[in-house]
């Protein structure tokens, strides 16, 4: 199993999904390479090749060990150091404190042998990414680094990864990423009674006569926020978390906290600033009271909030009492924040007699002119789209909330920046490309919560299902830990 070790190339699949940067191999001796991989994908094994490369060098001071045996498959310890330089690296860029080097080489190489299992099974079970399916990938990555395949070719070799390398393990995410959703994230179902059970116990009413103690009329507040993504691990809440502690710490050092915060959504896009203005009580998530309760104007509230939307850190910028407040006029029930997307869709049906390839080079067509800016995605959805509920309004779906749409569109907005078009991909109505055109924090009313609950509920499952799933996985998988690596030592 074979990790790149550099962080622009390896950030767009799985844990890195958001970074990476890619070019095309158009020889001929790639084309025969990779028409080998795309029959039969082999489970790699690195640590022979890493070996005749070293002793071919002289360099046998470095030679790579294996630190554990996962099936067929070797991980080895050049592979975990360089996953944990991938993260730091992120962590460097983000301006942020590591966390615990043991708690990271943990965490790195639990992923690294989930990673290892999830790919030997989706190779047993016949899970492939065509050649000309991977070209496409990295021909898009490039269009949306706005370079040529041939610069980001040279710029992958500059950095000492060899092309064919960088193809495999791209393709190995890929697998491992479809497979895992495939397996996980289509079976998991939500009934109508768990969406009142969870509007029942998470969404508590709160009594209009019974305001909270030491409560003001209006509080000026506002926040930062670390987004916590749909289907997040354990590991990756960590990591949030983590974060989220610096950015606090940092904060209380800060003379002006808008400024502080302003400054660090502009130069990490993961990260919200929002001021939320002058709201009363029954306008914010009790959780915010809860944790605002008795402190003065310009205060920040001592400890990261966490909610289902993300971690929060607040910041009390006024308080006002108002005696003529219409108490009656309080909501009954509690706000949510939720994570919305501003989209385009085109869709085409599935049609008998129509090869599904046919239908998947006609929508990367679509996505290819709409990225070189040779076409709009309204001019093609109103031309060709046969969703006739989207396109009449010439593919524009407007802001849709987590739940409101098929899984399948959920997933791959979640994986797209603002401005960028989705691959091809299929749902129970047809086949889909999507345009992520903005997202927004937004504030959910009475009639929302049952899509917002939806979303919840699938979020936690899936984390629940997932855990579920590949500790079977573990359980009939042969691991074997190589000092000093050994599970006693963590």
């Amino acid at each position: 199993m074979k990790i790149t070790k550099n962080l622009p190339y390896l950030l767009c699949i799985g844990l890195f999904f958001s970074g990476l940067v890619a070019a095309q191999n158009n020889s001929a001796k790639d084309k025969k390479n990779s028409t080998t991989e795309t029959n039969q994908p082999a489970i790699q094994q690195p640590i022979s090749n890493s070996v005749n490369e070293a002793t071919k060098k002289g360099e046998t001071k470095d030679i790579d060990r294996v630190i554990a045996i996962v099936n067929r498959e070797i991980i080895t310890e050049r592979e975990l150091n360089s996953r944990i330089d991938l993260v730091k690296e992120k962590f460097k860029q983000m301006k942020q404190a590591f966390p615990p080097e043991l708690t990271l080489e943990k965490e790195m190489l639990e992923k690294l042998i989930d990673d290892s299992i999830t790919y030997q099974e989706a190779v047993n079970y016949g899970s492939r990414v065509p050649e000309y399916e991977l070209d496409g990938i990295i021909s898009n990555m490039a269009l949306q680094k706005k370079m040529s395949v041939e610069d980001m070719r040279t710029a992958i070799e500059k950095d000492g990864i060899k092309y064919n390398t960088f193809r495999n393990d791209l393709r190995r995410e890929i697998i491992i990423s479809r497979y895992k959703e495939r397996e996980v994230d289509s079976k998991v179902k939500i009934s109508d009674a768990e969406i009142d059970e969870f509007i029942n116990t998470r969404v508590k009413p709160r009594s209009p006569n019974a305001p909270a103690a030491n409560t003001p009329d209006t509080i000026n507040l506002a926040q930062i926020l670390i987004p916590i993504p749909t289907g997040a691990s354990s590991a990756d809440l960590n990591t949030l978390k983590a974060k989220a502690q610096t950015i606090l710490e940092q904060a209380n050092k800060e003379a002006d906290f808008v400024n502080y915060a302003n400054q660090l959504s502009l130069t990490d896009r993961s990260i919200r600033f929002e001021n939320l203005g002058y709201r009363t009580a029954d306008r914010l998530p009790q959780i915010f009271i809860d944790a605002t309760n008795g402190l003065s104007s310009g205060k920040l509230v001592p400890k990261v909030v966490q909610s289902l939307a993300g971690f929060h850190i607040l910041k009390v910028l006024d308080l006002k009492l108002n005696s003529a407040t219409d108490k009656n006029s309080a909501s009954n029930t509690e706000s949510i924040f939720i994570t919305q997307s501003e989209v385009n869709q085109l869709m085409l049906t599935v049609k008998e007699g129509t090869p599904k390839e046919d239908t998947i080079r006609k929508l990367k067509g679509f996505s290819d002119q709409i990225r070189a800016k040779t076409a709009s995605f309204t001019d093609l959805a109103k031309k060709y789209s046969e969703d006739p509920n989207v396109s009449n309004n010439n593919g524009y779906m407007g802001w849709i909330s987590p739940g409101q749409v098929p899984p399948e569109i959920d997933i791959a907005l979640r994986r797209l920046n603002p401005g960028d078009v989705s691959d091809p991909f299929q749902t129970e109505f047809g086949w889909h490309i999507v345009q992520l055109l903005n997202r927004r924090q937004s504030e959910v009313t009475a009639n929302q919560q049952k899509e917002f609950a939806r979303a919840s509920l699938r979020q936690i499952k899936l984390q629940k299902a997932y855990q579920d799933w590949i500790s079977e996985l573990r359980d009939n998988a042969t691991i074997d830990l190589k000092s000093p690596y050994s599970i006693k030592n963590y």
